[in-house]
């Protein structure tokens, strides 16, 4: 697990001028990723498609003024964490503070420097990388990749805080490795691991929204976490992960027709009651469905 480089950093340039775009591009476009945008409107959308590393903006622009959108990108949980460095011509006490207010990381004045601004845009990005690395040991299980049991404690309540206030519904899947141990006991546990590595890759394939989570819930369990889905949403994404991962192919002699496969248990609940009840109460819901698709026969999904 490493710091990406800066050539794989996404440096979004947004100013409504044709001249300023071609000579921030060219200041940076020999060390950074760089895409150009020239509206306040095209650089929301873009954050939110794209989530760039960092965003240079222009002060002053006709349709949505910087400010408008550096607050607009600070509202959003998508998009609050990416750096915005204004780019300014006019730089008065009142707009230096009003940058500040609406959560700029930085500013540089026009007519730029181009060594100011290279080395500005590097040392945002470094401290963002060095956060999100620091997030990525913290919130990540390191075996599999995906998410832990740290993150569904920290991060997933706020997301099911958000979805409540939309009014939305957010569902659970468990999931759990057929004859597992068996597996273990044939093959041996280094074979165990590259198997849990395996399966978690095809889940988190198989779960492709940018909010849905993809836990490691503990051994060979893991649990999917899909805020904004009604119960035939979720009902078929657990009947894919089913039959994705018997697709796979993965032999284990000791398992069901001679391959991986998994059982899954499925629950859906208004986001406000999960907020009202906790968490846990969703995840056992689900779990006893799990429990019910493994007394079934296994190789299934039950809700």
């Amino acid at each position: 697990m490493e710091i990406k480089p800066y050539s794989a950093c996404r440096v979004l340039i947004v100013d409504d001028e044709p001249m300023s775009r071609l000579l921030l591009e060219s200041i940076l476009e020999s060390v950074f990723h760089c895409t150009v945008v020239e509206s306040g409107k095209d650089a929301i959308s873009n954050c939110e498609e794209c989530l760039p590393d960092l965003v240079l903006l222009d002060m002053n622009m006709p349709d949505i003024n910087g400010l408008e959108v550096c607050a607009t990108l600070k509202a959003s949980p998508t998009t609050s964490q990416i750096p915005v460095i204004f780019v300014t011509s006019t730089m008065d006490i009142e707009s230096e503070n009003a940058c500040w207010e609406v959560g700029a990381s930085d500013f540089v004045m026009k007519p730029v420097n181009a060594s100011t601004l290279t080395h500005r845009v590097k040392t945002h990005l470094q401290n963002k990388l060095r956060t999100e690395f620091l997030e990525m040991m913290t919130f990540h299980d390191q075996l599999t990749g995906l998410y832990n049991r740290m993150y569904l404690t920290k991060e997933i309540p706020l997301l099911i805080k958000q979805v409540a206030r939309d009014k939305g519904m957010v569902g659970a899947i468990m999931i759990d490795i057929d004859y597992f141990k068996l597996f273990n006991d044939h093959y041996g546990h280094l074979e165990g691991d590259n198997c849990l590595k395996k399966v978690a890759q095809i889940i988190a394939d198989t779960v492709k929204r940018p909010k849905d989570a993809v836990i490691r819930f503990g051994g060979e369990e893991f649990l999917v976490i899909l805020p904004y889905i009604d119960y035939q949403g979720i009902k078929l994404v657990a009947n894919q992960l089913v039959k994705a991962v018997r697709q796979a192919g993965i032999v284990h002699e000791k398992g069901i027709s001679g391959y991986v496969s998994i059982s899954a248990g499925y629950a859906v609940w208004k986001a406000a009651d999960v907020v009202d009840e906790d968490s846990a109460s969703l995840i056992e819901d689900a779990d006893i469905s799990l429990f019910e698709a493994k007394e079934r026969g296994r190789n299934q999904a039950k809700g």
